[in-house]
């Protein structure tokens, strides 16, 4: 059974423009308990500074653009999406382009910081990007990657898997993200020197729409059959409320318990 996430049809509809993104991004945002300021932590690892050179692998609408120039740093971005990559220029991202995280199209040694910040789980090769990430960053430069950890969201998936058999559907199983926190060892297998770095903490909704807005947004298609049939958006949206408005009732919130964090290697 092959995941969604990893699904180059079904990226290009997650990805085609920046909604799906924005609503996850916005619910970190707005719901997220227990967890250090997220920006802050973010520019303390990618640490941009004047006068050096970064690349966004996997820069999406180009969040990172406008920072890396307010730190006097030279921003390029790449990605697959198109519709994305204009999102980007809109942003003021001069330099984007068009690429695969697995062939970068740069010379060995071209920049200061590397960063792909909750991108290679969408990249089933990432042992492959991880490298060509290595070979395009300078010597003394960093390769900073962020992700999830192993069981980041299982509590949604949970709920979904009950409303997916409720109506007959057969639920992916859970794997967490196909690149996380645990995999450790095989990043350090290409990063010698990498750190670990990762924080616990939780997604708290006091109400069911907005869980509802973001479970909706992926999480929603992990049954079999979603290559073929969006169907089962609409049936199980209003059962997975329902399950979600049932545990506020009887716990207050739906806690989302969720892991975080960065690799962080020198070059």
């Amino acid at each position: 059974m092959s995941s969604p996430f990893t699904d180059t049809a079904y990226l290009a509809y997650q990805y085609h423009d920046s909604e799906k993104f924005r609503i996850r991004a916005e619910t970190h945002q707005r719901y997220t308990v227990g967890e250090d300021d997220f920006d802050e932590v973010q520019w303390r690892y990618v640490d941009a500074g004047p006068g050096l050179s970064v690349l966004d692998v996997g820069c999406g609408p180009g969040r990172l653009a406008p920072g890396v120039a307010e730190r006097g740093a030279e921003y390029v971005g790449l990605d697959r999406s198109p519709g994305l990559l204009r999102e980007a220029r809109a942003r003021g991202a001069a330099r984007v382009l068009q690429a695969d995280a697995t062939t970068l199209p740069f010379a060995d040694g071209t920049f200061d910081r590397v960063v792909a910040l909750s991108v290679l789980y969408h990249v089933p090769d990432w042992p492959v990007a991880l490298r060509e990430m290595r070979r395009v960053a300078r010597p003394g430069g960093l390769v900073v990657v962020s992700t999830n950890g192993a069981d980041a969201m299982r509590r949604i998936y949970d709920v979904h898997r009950e409303a997916a058999l409720e109506l007959g559907y057969t639920p992916l199983p859970f794997r967490g993200s196909p690149f996380n926190l645990g995999h450790l060892p095989q990043v350090r297998a290409i990063l010698p020197s990498v750190r670990c770095y990762s924080q616990e903490s939780a997604l708290v909704f006091p109400t069911a729409e907005p869980a509802l807005r973001f479970y909706a947004t992926n999480r929603i298609d992990m049954v079999e059959g979603w290559q073929t049939d969006a169907g089962h958006r609409a049936r199980l949206l209003p059962l997975v409320g329902a399950k979600v408005e049932s545990i506020i009732a009887r716990e207050g919130c739906f806690r989302v318990p969720k892991s975080f964090g960065y690799f962080v290697a020198e070059v």
